[in-house]
């Protein structure tokens, strides 16, 4: 009987310990691509967009400035992506509606964001150039959302 509850105590301690390893392999993964991305980025924007001097001198001010931005709604998504990892096993009605309300507002932070930076370029640029920039950052951003969901568990509903 005591070996039994033994080696239920240390299966027990075993999946504590692969769930806490897999949450903290997740948040990892999560600022690796973060980083990663940030360098890829502007080298991605610097071969499609092939600015010329001036244009450059107009255009990376007003990027860096969003990305700034766009940088504290990816800190408000990783603090989403981790409210998510410690309840995702099982989670209530409840925290699924605060984190689905979470992601809707985040959502509506980056668009409202990329139509003022919109705005910004098009005055600076072109109305074209800045489309161009926004359509290659839509599709990085679509792939970094990708990989994103891709690593993330699925969801799992409370016990009722």
């Amino acid at each position: 009987m005591v070996a039994l509850l033994l080696l239920i105590t240390a299966a027990a301690r075993t999946q504590e310990k692969a769930s806490s390893d897999k949450e903290l392999n997740l948040r990892a993964y999560t600022e690796l691509l973060r980083a990663d991305v940030k360098v890829k980025r502007v080298a991605i924007i610097t071969e499609i967009m092939q600015f010329d001097d001036t244009e450059a001198a107009s255009f990376w001010p007003i990027f860096r400035a969003y990305d700034l931005e766009l940088s504290k709604i990816g800190d408000g998504r990783i603090s989403l992506i981790e409210d998510y990892i410690d309840n995702y096993e099982n989670i209530t009605d409840q925290k699924a509606d605060q984190l689905m309300t979470q992601v809707f507002a985040l959502e509506a932070q980056r668009a409202e964001l990329k139509k003022k930076y919109f705005d910004k370029m098009k005055k600076t640029l072109s109305p074209v150039t800045a489309a161009r920039f926004f359509q290659i950052e839509n599709q990085i951003q679509h792939i970094i959302d990708l990989q994103t969901s891709a690593s993330l568990p699925t969801m799992q509903q409370a016990s009722k």
